[in-house]
């Protein structure tokens, strides 16, 4: 999973993880990285991995003269090893098919335990089912958006978000920005397909 971003102007994606390595590649102006507490610039041509459950932002400085652009390639989307932890084994199942009521009784199910295990496993890792969940699907999301292949309506449906619950207030609270203006980053991609069919 590939998605192309292009910004004539300043643009920032805040608390991004991922459960899969992701390779972002700059392609020209001004692209910056910050992770562990430090800030990357990357120049057009160069690309870093970012490894799996590491937060990061991502930050395109672009201009109306000289706009911003990069590559995010999701790599190796393999479903998770039994060796792995818990709860990067739920991410990994969640990112992958996060239109399925994941909850903790289909979970345990799946991985052959009982709710409770699975629930004092977790707690004991430092992290909720809830969080695991919404984080993933917000990821999922986030990708389906900026890849620009269907309508928003559309993508939240994949994800499986919760009619009850306010997606545009959640998109906004992790990223920074609203899906509308995830969604305008891979606009200028949309319109080089529609140039090269016409």
């Amino acid at each position: 999973m590939h998605v192309h971003l292009q910004s004539h102007m300043h643009v920032s994606l805040q608390r991004l993880l991922l459960a899969f390595p992701l390779a972002v590649s700059a392609a020209h102006g001004r692209l910056v990285l910050r992770r562990r507490g430090y800030e990357r610039v990357l120049l057009p041509g160069q690309q870093l991995t970012i490894e799996p459950f590491e937060t990061f932002a991502l930050h395109l400085d672009g201009s109306s003269t000289q706009p911003a652009a990069c590559t995010l390639e999701i790599q190796r989307m393999i479903p998770a090893a039994q060796q792995e932890c818990l709860h990067h084994r739920i991410c990994k199942r969640v990112f992958l098919q996060p239109h399925y009521a994941w909850n903790a009784a289909f979970i345990a199910e799946r991985l052959g335990m009982s709710t409770a295990q699975l629930r004092r496993m977790l707690f004991s890792q430092g992290t909720a089912l809830t969080e695991l969940c919404r984080t993933q699907r917000l990821m999922r999301l986030l990708f389906e958006v900026m890849a620009g292949d269907a309508g928003i309506g559309d993508a939240r449906r994949r994800v499986g978000w919760p009619a009850s619950s306010d997606l545009d207030c959640a998109f906004y609270d992790r990223f920074g920005l609203s899906m509308e203006a995830a969604s305008r980053l891979a606009v200028a991609r949309a319109a080089q397909r529609r140039r090269s069919v016409a």
